[in-house]
């Protein structure tokens, strides 16, 4: 297995000259000679060498789009990897909460008012606006519908 992957690696660093080899076959498969106004085509009188370069030159075609797949594919994995450690793990925005949002956090998930929650709590609606976006900030949620939905996710 450490062959193969060593020569996909080799093949992808040297793609360019497999692209002008491959080009230089297609040349030399379809020349053609031209004597005293006639047109003949170079392998006429041997043509298991014009077979011969078709059939390399479809083997470094396949070889090509081998490496684009390859290619393609570690792409993907790189962006899906990316993606999974940019993705926010729940259990560690909660615990960027203070106690007091924490507590916020509970009383809003529990369906009280913010009326309730003052009272409950004794602070003033400003501080309660202010934990309140705090804790949606941290959270990355917008309504308190959503609030819901995070605390039912987590559990």
């Amino acid at each position: 297995m450490k062959i193969i992957n060593y020569f996909a690696d080799l093949l992808f660093r040297y793609q360019k000259i497999l692209e002008i080899i491959a080009i230089f076959l297609l040349c030399l498969t379809i020349s053609f000679r031209f004597t005293n106004f006639q047109t003949v085509w170079l392998w006429s009188n041997y043509t298991y060498i014009a077979v011969v370069l078709v059939v390399m030159l479809i083997l470094i075609a396949l070889t090509w789009i081998q490496i684009e797949k390859n290619k393609t594919r570690s792409l993907i994995e790189g962006i899906k990897n990316e993606i999974e450690t940019d993705k926010p793990n729940t259990d560690n925005h909660l615990e960027e909460l203070s106690v007091r949002q924490k507590q916020v956090f509970d009383l809003i998930v529990n369906g009280k008012s913010n009326k309730e929650i003052m009272n409950e709590l004794s602070i003033e609606l400003s501080t309660l606006k202010t934990h309140i976006n705090k804790i949606y900030k941290t959270l990355g949620i917008d309504t308190r519908k959503q609030l819901r939905k995070y605390k039912n996710q987590i559990n």
